[in-house]
């Protein structure tokens, strides 16, 4: 069985700020019969289900919303205004007062609090750790990367430090720069990428490193054996550096740019080895989203949600059209 994600509290509050409408706004049109028993039209039924689909991706909602879902005969789920039955609009009604009440609870909850500003950037995530030093130095590394490595340092954008998310282990950062550019969210992605190649040779470049210094201890091996191994290791390394030029667009000039730039990839595969994850943020645009290799995990991209947040900005349009 896979890793459950753990989700952002700001991503919990975000899905359910965008959803809580279509769940509000299903209404419940009585039709009536000749023997004098009614049966109910649902209005508004698919922008809801939209709406269920993109809250079910919250696990501890996920168990409420099915039930709500199931309520409505399979038969029916399709329509775009189902006729149901009495009883079932019941069922509906009481089990939508309670999941809107809660949805409420969590919108209210986040926006009470202090949180930093929302707006596209980076999510990282840090596993648990053992001491704070531990945690310092995944600080220190990801502070490495972020400011030294040259792929991001030389573009004319800035990451800047936003704030811990409540409760959790996640670090948000947003990004400084001119509107549609992604210049630095682009390059971390493939960081990402080329660090995620380093790493599946880390383990066992780091046992062999390992065993070469036991065995130079014990003067079973020589120097140049491990100078040999240190070479294979530096030119896996530059190997990667020329990748990120080719894919950055960027030619690093001078030995202290390409130490830097092999130094990032090097602490990068270390810290993804020991769990570390980025994201980008949810208000990333899709199609920098799907340049990120840890997106596949993430639980941040529910179908329907684009549509909703799209349907959105063109209501904001219209309102401001008419100002």
């Amino acid at each position: 069985m896979g890793k459950v994600a753990v989700m952002r509290l700001y991503n919990i509050y975000y899905l359910c700020k965008m959803s809580i409408d279509g769940i509000k706004n299903l209404d419940y049109d009585r039709n009536s019969y000749a023997n004098g028993r009614y049966d109910y039209t649902l209005v508004g039924w698919q922008k809801a289900v939209q709406s269920y689909d993109i809250i079910r991706k919250i696990s501890f909602l996920n168990n409420e919303v099915k039930q709500i879902l199931d309520y409505v005969p399979a038969y029916v789920h399709s329509d775009l205004r189902p006729k149901v039955s009495e009883g079932v609009v019941g069922n509906l009604r009481r089990a939508n007062i309670q999941l809107i009440a809660k949805l409420d609870v969590i919108i209210e909850l986040y926006e009470s609090l202090d949180n930093g500003d929302a707006q596209e950037g980076l999510d990282v995530k840090i596993p648990k750790c053992d001491s704070f030093k531990e945690y310092i130095q995944y600080m220190k590394d990801i502070d490495f990367i972020f400011s030294q490595c040259p792929f991001i340092s030389q573009t004319d954008e800035e990451i800047v430090f936003n704030t811990v998310d409540v409760g959790s282990m996640w670090l948000s950062f947003f990004i400084k720069a001119q509107a549609g550019k992604h210049l630095i969210l682009s390059t971390i992605a493939k960081l990402s990428e080329v660090a995620i190649k380093i790493k599946s040779n880390y383990k066992v470049t780091k046992m062999q490193d390992e065993w070469l210094e036991t065995m130079r201890q014990k003067n079973d091996v020589g120097q140049e054996v491990i100078d040999v191994f240190k070479q294979m290791k530096q030119k896996m390394l530059d190997d990667a550096v020329s990748e990120l030029e080719g894919e950055c667009g960027i030619s690093l000039e001078n030995d202290e740019d390409r130490d830097r730039a092999r130094r990032s990839i090097d602490k990068m595969a270390m810290l993804i080895d020991k769990g570390v994850e980025i994201y980008s943020a949810i208000e990333t645009p899709q199609e920098i989203k799907v340049m990120f290799p840890f997106s596949e995990n993430a639980p941040l991209l529910p179908e329907g949600l684009q549509k909703l947040i799209e349907a959105k900005e063109e209501n904001n349009g219209d309102d401001t059209s008419e100002q």
